[in-house]
C-alpha cells in the first residue's frame, strides 16, 4: 500500500497541545478568574455633561424670561403712556427693514426715531402712524404694533423650552449619579 500523504505538523497551525490520554485533545479550560465583576455603570462625563447643560439651560431660562417680561411690559407702557402721530418716513434701510421717521412732538419738538417694521415697509416719503414715548420721543414704534408682545411670546417659549431641557438635564444627571453608586455597591461585594 502506498503511503498517503500528511500535512506538515504546522499547516495551517500547529495543533492544540493534548490533555488526556494520548490521541484525545481538547481546548485546554479557561485561565484567569473564573468571575469578571459587573461594569462600574455610567461614566462620570455624563454626569459632568448633564450638569453643564443644566447650567447653561438655566442662564437660557433666566435670559429669556428677562427678554420677554421686557418684551411684554415694553407693549404694556407703549399702549397705556404712548403718543400716536403721524410721521414722515425719511430713510430706509432695505435690509434691516429699519425706517427713520421724523415727526413733531405734541409740544412741538421736532423728533427722529428708527422703528423696525415687521410687515411691508414704508418707502421714502410716505406718512405713517407711530407711537412713541413721550419722555424719549426717540423710542417709537408702529401704531397699533404688539412687535414687543411678539418679542415676549417667543423668548417666553424659548426660556419653557430652555427650562424643559434644563429639567431633562438635571434629572438624567441624578439618574447617572445613581447608577455609578448602585454600581459601585455591588462591585464592592465582589
Amino acid at each position: 500500500m502506498d503511503p498517503q500523504w500528511k500535512p506538515p505538523d504546522d499547516y495551517p497551525y500547529p495543533p492544540p497541545p493534548a490533555y488526556g490520554p494520548p490521541g484525545y485533545t481538547w481546548a485546554p479550560p479557561p485561565q484567569g478568574p473564573q468571575w469578571v465583576p459587573p461594569p462600574p455603570g455610567p461614566s462620570v462625563v455624563w454626569a459632568v455633561l448633564l450638569w453643564v447643560l443644566a447650567v447653561f439651560s438655566g442662564v437660557g431660562v433666566l435670559v429669556g424670561g428677562v427678554i420677554a417680561y421686557a418684551g411684554f411690559t415694553s407693549n404694556s407702557y407703549f399702549d397705556s403712556y404712548g403718543v400716536t402721530t403721524t410721521a414722515t418716513v425719511t430713510d430706509l434701510q432695505v435690509f434691516t427693514d429699519t425706517a427713520t421717521v421724523e415727526f413733531t412732538t405734541e409740544d412741538g419738538t421736532p423728533a427722529t426715531a428708527e422703528i423696525v417694521w415687521l410687515t411691508d415697509p414704508p418707502a421714502v416719503g410716505d406718512e405713517v402712524e407711530i407711537t412713541y414715548d413721550p419722555y424719549d420721543p426717540s423710542w417709537a414704534i408702529e401704531a397699533g404694533s404688539d412687535s414687543d408682545a411678539v418679542m415676549g411670546f417667543v423668548f417666553a417659549a424659548f426660556a419653557a423650552a430652555a427650562l424643559a431641557v434644563a429639567l431633562g438635564a438635571v434629572v438624567g444627571a441624578i439618574l447617572v449619579h445613581r447608577a455609578r453608586g448602585k454600581a459601585r455597591r455591588r462591585n464592592a461585594t465582589w
